[in-house]
């Protein structure tokens, strides 16, 4: 695998960004810019995988391949949010 992935992923840190997404203000700034509430499956998904997969290099190093490479193909611009719905 390529180094220019990381070969570490912090559990605390995924924790951290499960609980901000459930979080009021997560819910409040998902709601106004997407029009519905997040069920934050993404930061589910990080913290299931760092906590059993969390320790090796290889595999970590693959999830954030994936993930880049999902958000490549899946994201929208910025203007997206701002459409009238």
């Amino acid at each position: 695998m390529s180094s220019k992935y990381p070969t570490a992923m912090s559990c605390m840190e995924a924790f951290d960004q499960l609980t901000a997404c459930y979080s009021v203000g997560g819910q409040f700034r998902s709601y106004y810019r997407y029009g519905e509430f997040n069920s934050c499956q993404k930061q589910q998904s990080k913290l299931k995988f760092c906590m059993f997969h969390g320790k090796d290099p290889i595999k970590v190093q693959q999830w954030h391949k994936e993930q880049i490479e999902f958000n490549n193909t899946h994201r929208g611009s910025a203007d997206d949010i701002w459409k009238e719905r």
